[in-house]
């Protein structure tokens, strides 16, 4: 049955122009439209929330991309250089640059504005900026941003999809994609909110000790997207401590090289990939409080029932 947060009329409206039904198997072409900040709202005729993801994600790039303009892409996988080639190319236009390209229209259109292959401009990706630290976690957080944007779309397709499994009047304890964004942040908070309080101190506190280790060790040194960009891609999968790091220890001066520089940055870029489960976990325990998988009894009954059913099937053809 329909989640009753939803609109009344959504399922109704939830198809394109061309009368295809977007939830039918969320395959490749449901993945690639979630590069698109609000297209997956917009096939699901949810227009106001279209136009909301595509503001959102866009303001949030763009005001980060103000200050720190086209030195954001000397921190993508390949910086671009004077080289050409594909690999090259693609780095000019914002395509290798984590997590940004997730938010992919307004990291192109940033990497076009950006675009200066002189060695004047090639100097300048070059050049740090005032604030590039907030303003690198800005961009950044425009990505995961419409990440998550996308996980509230598949959210609404999986609604639609399955809406014949959901008992009449039943509702998620909360919403995936929201339990998913909280523990971006804060580690444990989606959990918390999908009312695994337990689970979400235990999770919490494992990825903050890890973390601040790393941050320890390095002497705060650890979490740098303008000198660590690649390691910082993982770190920043825990929101609240890249988003520290961006305010209070990155922009300090660094007086010399801890001896554990690189315990730390290992340390912190595990404490992300670690908050990348706790993310995933969050959204599943989200989802399976009104989508719950079937004991293995039940999963056997079922096969059984088919087989059953495929066998009478197969012995009233044959007679």
């Amino acid at each position: 049955m329909r989640d009753p947060s939803l609109p009344a009329n959504l399922f109704a409206r939830m198809v394109t122009k061309n009368g295809i039904d977007p939830a039918k198997g969320l395959g490749w072409g449901t993945f690639l439209a979630g590069f698109v900040p609000g297209l997956l709202q917009y096939q699901l005729g949810q227009r106001s929330k279209a136009g909301l993801a595509f503001l959102s994600c866009t303001a949030l790039f763009f005001v980060g991309w103000a200050i720190v303009g086209e030195r954001l892409f000397y921190w993508a996988l390949f910086a671009a250089d004077d080289k050409g080639g594909l690999t090259n190319g693609l780095a000019r236009f914002g395509a290798m640059t984590l997590p940004e390209v997730i938010n992919l229209p307004a990291n192109a259109i940033g990497g076009f504005l950006a675009f200066d292959d002189t060695p004047t401009g090639l100097r300048m990706m070059r050049l740090p900026r005032d604030g590039e630290h907030f303003a690198g976690w800005l961009t950044g957080a425009s990505g995961m941003l419409a990440a998550f944007w996308a996980a509230q779309a598949h959210w609404d397709l999986r609604l639609r999809r399955d809406a014949s499994a959901v008992a009449e009047g039943a509702a998620a304890m909360a919403n995936p994609a929201l339990c998913a964004g909280l523990s971006w942040l804060v580690p444990g908070l989606g959990h918390a909110k999908a009312g695994q309080k337990d689970k979400a101190i235990v999770l919490g506190l494992s990825v903050l000790i890890v973390f601040a280790l790393g941050l320890v060790f390095s002497s705060g040194q650890a979490v740098d997207r303008a000198h660590y960009s690649v390691w910082w891609i993982g770190q920043n999968l825990f929101g609240g401590g890249s988003l520290f790091a961006s305010l209070v220890t990155g922009p300090m001066r660094s007086t010399g090289t801890p001896i554990d520089l690189d315990l730390g940055i290992v340390l912190c870029t595990v404490a992300g990939l670690m908050n990348l489960v706790v993310m995933c976990d969050a959204y599943t325990v989200a989802e399976r409080s009104l989508f719950p998988l079937r004991s293995s009894g039940a999963a056997k009954s079922a096969a059984a029932t088919t087989a059953n059913k495929a066998s009478q099937a197969s012995s009233e053809t044959s007679a």
